[in-house]
């Protein structure tokens, strides 16, 4: 006779441990007090919690980089400056723009776009640009606005990198949590926002209107010209690049931007055609003298394309070549072939593969009736160099 067969002992073990297993799941269910909050594991911080349809979205804010944008956006969330209905401001919000691979906007409640209106939702108040905090990735928070210095109450998050944004709108935060719930986001989905103060800085940090006045007032406001011209910022005179939306308008407020920011002069201007050559200068010769017009012959950088030769040139003051460079330059580095003058032609290059690069992907998504125009290619470019060279000179 054959001896009854045993059950395997992994199998004993299931059988005898199943029901403790259920057990104390079900006790865990019935109290939900000991699992820690999610908030218990961010970092000490400003939080916005944002709820949609989609899920749950969390960004961190820069409020000891950002300060002015954070006490608007923390103020208006959780009504200590601005109410609406006896309800925080971002109250009944949605997503009412929403531009795959570019952006998702908001902060209007029941409004959208307010550029039009006669005076602004919330008032006016100046940008705030932070060096190092960029467009460089989704998920950045950043203000919208009209021009400089009319931020009001509308937000947006970028859905891919933008660098073409950086020192046009100012960022304040970056998504950390949610992030691929973002691309999800449909127009018109509701979004409500809950402020996270985590830890004793962020518990103390003012978000009223005290703190929005005097951050406001103390803040440097936008004086440079608004328009392009001979002696703004930048300059298009032939209109090389497209004039609606008003690209050569918003690069020299960018430019502008960036030295009431950093104090770092850049200058660019796009010509149709070779300068005048009475005199048999060459066209070296021509950019010298413009950078001593335009004030960066010794400090600062004057970016020049002249498309008669498709040719970009790039004149980088004196004072300014060990931050282009990353080092105090050598004898050496300054020669005909040195690393000096390879740098600025390695930029140059680069930038233009990367705005072609964008060039052809917008015609390849773009519909055949609605194809980019061809002026949108210098634009792309002039947006790569521009971006390269403020990356370069921007103080870290």
């Amino acid at each position: 006779m054959k001896p009854p067969l045993r059950p395997p002992l992994f199998l004993v073990l299931f059988i005898l441990l199943f029901p403790i297993s259920v057990f104390l799941r079900s006790a865990r269910a019935a109290e939900p007090s000991r699992i820690a909050p999610l908030t218990s594991r961010l970092p000490d911080g400003l939080y916005a919690e944002f709820t949609t349809p989609r899920g749950t979205v969390t960004a961190e804010l820069f409020y000891t980089r950002a300060a002015l944008m954070c006490v608007n956006f923390t103020s208006l969330a959780e009504g200590t400056r601005e109410s609406k209905n006896d309800q925080p401001f971002y109250t009944g919000l949605t997503w009412y723009r929403v531009v795959p691979g570019f952006v998702m906007q908001s902060g209007n409640p029941g409004l959208r776009d307010t550029d039009a209106l006669p005076r602004p939702v919330t008032p006016h108040f100046p940008d705030e640009f932070t060096p190092g905090l960029h467009h460089a990735t989704a998920g950045v928070l950043s203000m919208a606005n009209a021009g400089p210095d009319t931020n009001s109450c509308e937000f947006f998050i970028t859905l891919a990198p933008t660098p073409r944004l950086n020192y046009l709108h100012s960022v304040f935060g970056q998504i950390i949590r949610g992030l691929d719930l973002l691309p999800q986001i449909q127009p018109d989905d509701a979004v409500s926002i809950k402020i996270l103060r985590i830890g004793p800085a962020a518990q103390t940090f003012r978000a009223d209107a005290a703190a929005f006045t005097t951050l406001s007032a103390t803040a440097k406001k936008y004086a440079a010209a608004r328009e392009p011209g001979p002696s703004a910022h930048f300059d298009d005179p032939q209109k090389l690049i497209p004039t609606e939306p008003p690209r050569a308008k918003n690069f020299n407020y960018k430019l502008a931007n960036l030295e009431r920011a950093t104090g770092i002069r850049i200058v660019a201007r796009l010509l149709a055609k070779s300068p005048p050559d009475t005199e048999g200068r060459k066209l070296n010769n021509y950019l010298r003298d413009l950078a001593e017009q335009l004030g960066v012959l010794q400090t600062g950088a004057l970016v020049l394309y002249v498309a008669d030769r498709d040719e970009w040139k790039l004149w980088i003051g004196d004072n300014t070549t060990a931050a282009f460079m990353g080092r105090p330059g050598t004898v050496k580095d300054f020669m005909q072939a040195g690393a000096f003058h390879t740098a600025k032609q390695a930029l140059l290059t680069t930038a233009q593969t990367e705005g072609l690069a964008a060039y052809a992907a917008q015609k390849s998504t773009a519909p055949a009736d609605t194809q980019p125009p061809t002026a949108q290619r210098l634009k792309l470019i002039t947006d790569a160099v521009l971006d390269s060279l403020i990356f370069k000179l921007e103080q870290k």
